[in-house]
């Protein structure tokens, strides 16, 4: 079955229109494929069709990131949006992760690109792992180039820097499209059920009661970016 008719498969599988998709869990052969390019594959009012049911399935989760492969289609296309974060100054475990707004944006092809040697420690969770989170380390700045596709149909290229949390969520979303779970970068010994994470937010607690080592032992109290 090649893209296009896989594409239809899955979005029909909903009852009616407007219904989110199905997010596949751990396991799901789709979440370890490489996925293939998008741009010119798929006729762009189904990838406009596409998008706008993810958005639903993101939002309905809720998330601030879906990859294509979580609904079962190795295409590399993702949709974010972080209407969670709160502005500069309103809460000062966002400000510490340097987590602001993210508006709504579908991405074709998206490469990533870590800039810069300092990198971020932080509980993520996946959607496709539901219920669980880990530790996992990020660049803390990355350059991203992708096919951005607009709310009218429109295509245009993208060559941008980006910083703290939004910079985290593009890293998670393009892992996806190579088949890498965030659990699977996550330090080690700091997988948990999401109901815990809250008693480590000082991640130097989670050190001393977890037994977790190497660079993130490194961090003091209160700090979460190495280098």
């Amino acid at each position: 079955m090649d893209i296009t008719e896989l594409t239809r498969k899955i979005l029909d599988r909903r009852a009616k229109e407007g219904d989110p998709l199905r997010i596949v869990q751990a396991g799901h052969p789709a979440l370890r494929r490489k996925a293939v390019n998008a741009v010119g594959r798929i006729d762009v009012g189904l990838l406009i069709e596409l998008a706008e049911a993810m958005t639903i399935t993101m939002h309905k989760a809720p998330g601030v990131g879906l990859a294509a492969p979580q609904v079962g289609l190795p295409l590399r296309f993702y949709v974010v949006e972080d209407s969670f974060a709160a502005e500069e100054g309103e809460d000062p475990d966002d400000d510490l992760l340097e987590r602001r707004p993210l508006a709504l944006r579908a991405l074709l092809d998206p490469v990533v690109e870590p800039l810069g040697e300092q990198r971020v420690y932080a509980f993520e969770g996946c959607l496709s792992v539901d219920g669980w989170q880990s530790i996992v380390p990020r660049s803390r700045r990355v350059r991203l180039r992708a096919t951005e596709l607009l709310r009218d149909g429109r295509l245009r290229e993208i060559d941008e820097e980006h910083a703290g949390w939004t910079a985290r969520i593009f890293q998670h979303e393009t892992d996806h499209l190579a088949g890498t779970l965030c659990h699977d970068v996550s330090v080690p010994r700091s997988f948990m059920e999401a109901g815990y994470a809250a008693h480590y937010s000082d991640l130097g607690e989670a050190v001393r009661r977890l037994g977790l080592s190497g660079e993130i032992a490194e961090l003091g109290d209160g700090e979460v970016m190495i280098g």
